[in-house]
């Protein structure tokens, strides 16, 4: 139980009364509906929870719960971490007004919280939830806010901020990686690393743009980063690392970097996240339910989707490739899909970094020296 004003919220409640029925569905109600779909198999009450939603164009995925007991304890715990962890910036307002949870509805902030878990779940998280659970948690109890300034880079001509802040909860993890350029009075936000840790692990989900202001610090320093080009020799690897995004591979470098002098040596990059793909397809088919598109449309939009998803991730794995393809300590241990869904990184403290490419190397070092002096102050 988790008390909300005069209220007692039963997590375990919700979840078994309205998160499992509705995500057979395909909308769980907070408010909004979230596009949420699965199976849920509670193996040892022989209990199955089958979907019943005409969409031939989403992959539905069972959750596969075999110790009940266990994953009702972590449940609760993840959902009150949650609570504490996000601010109320993060619900809408109707949900915080506490008159708004009834019986009937169960509309309330762990309800929400219980939404998004689920929508930030891998394939392999749905067959093993307790792994899952037992990873969110470790995310929000390993985040660390912090602000570092690295100093001047005389390759990209400006201060270097480093930033570890809490992500809002729709997003794909609760912590985020921020770098910051800055001359006089001007200022870059490169992309951000959507990132969490757990068991000793680094999993990032994502790296975003952020909308850049155009200013001349900017653009000279988009310029600069055409240096990536530098060192690189094709070659016939899992996906071509020739096409990425130069921005990317500088602020995964300088990640890299970050969690390097931190003490990770282990990174897993998640290829798909099924439900933020099933979420669009079932959109899409809402809508063309309602009348609001022809079959024309929504086929030309499920196809768009599909490919604009399949560049997001494939994009996100090329760019960790192409940077192995410059340093000599990155190594790849398994390509997505040879041991799980994921792709598996090892960074390798027991050689001597080289690196092919100025830019990344003068990046690299900047991270690394401005960690390493305030971790021994």
């Amino acid at each position: 139980m988790n008390n909300i004003g005069d209220k007692m919220v039963d997590i375990k409640r919700i979840f078994y009364e309205k998160i499992i029925p509705e995500a057979t569905l395909g909308k769980i109600k907070a408010l909004v509906y979230y596009g949420v779909v699965f199976n849920t198999n509670i193996v040892e009450d022989n209990k199955y929870y089958k979907c019943n939603i005409d969409n031939p164009d989403i992959l539905i995925p069972t959750l596969i719960i075999k110790d009940k007991e266990l994953f009702d304890k972590l449940l609760e715990e993840y959902v009150i971490k949650a609570l504490d962890f996000y601010d109320n910036n993060n619900f809408y307002d109707e949900i915080l007004d506490y008159k708004m949870y009834d019986e009937k509805d169960m509309v309330c902030k762990e309800k929400v919280i219980l939404a998004y878990l689920f929508a930030n779940a891998t394939s392999e998280d749905f067959n093993n939830p307790v792994a899952f659970l037992r990873k969110r948690i470790d995310f929000i109890d390993n985040h660390m806010d912090s602000n570092c300034d690295l100093g001047y880079s005389n390759t990209l001509g400006a201060n270097i901020e480093l930033l570890v802040e809490k992500d809002t909860i729709n997003n794909e993890t609760p912590s985020r990686l921020v770098f910051k350029a800055y001359k006089d009075e001007e200022e870059l936000v490169f992309p951000m690393v959507k990132f969490g840790i757990s068991n000793n692990k680094v999993y990032i989900y994502a790296i975003q743009n952020e909308k850049q202001n155009n200013n001349t610090l900017s653009k000279k320093i988009n310029r600069k980063l055409y240096g990536v080009g530098e060192g690189f020799i094709n070659e016939d690897l899992y996906e071509n690392p020739k096409d990425i995004t130069a921005s990317f591979l500088v602020v995964l470098n300088m990640a890299i970097s970050y969690f390097y002098q931190m003490g990770y040596s282990l990174v897993e990059v998640p290829s798909i996240l099924i439900e933020r793909w099933n979420a669009k397809k079932i959109a899409n088919n809402n809508m063309y339910k309602r009348k609001k598109i022809n079959e024309k449309e929504l086929n030309e939009r499920n196809v768009k989707q599909e490919i604009i998803q399949s560049n997001l991730t494939n994009k996100l794995i090329r760019t960790f490739l192409r940077l192995g393809c410059h340093y000599n300590n990155i190594d790849v241990l398994a390509l997505p899909y040879e041991l799980d869904d994921n792709l598996h990184i090892g960074i390798n403290h027991n050689v001597d970094i080289l690196c092919n490419n100025k830019l990344l190397d003068d990046t690299y070092q900047l991270v690394s020296k401005g960690i390493n002096k305030k971790i021994t102050k």
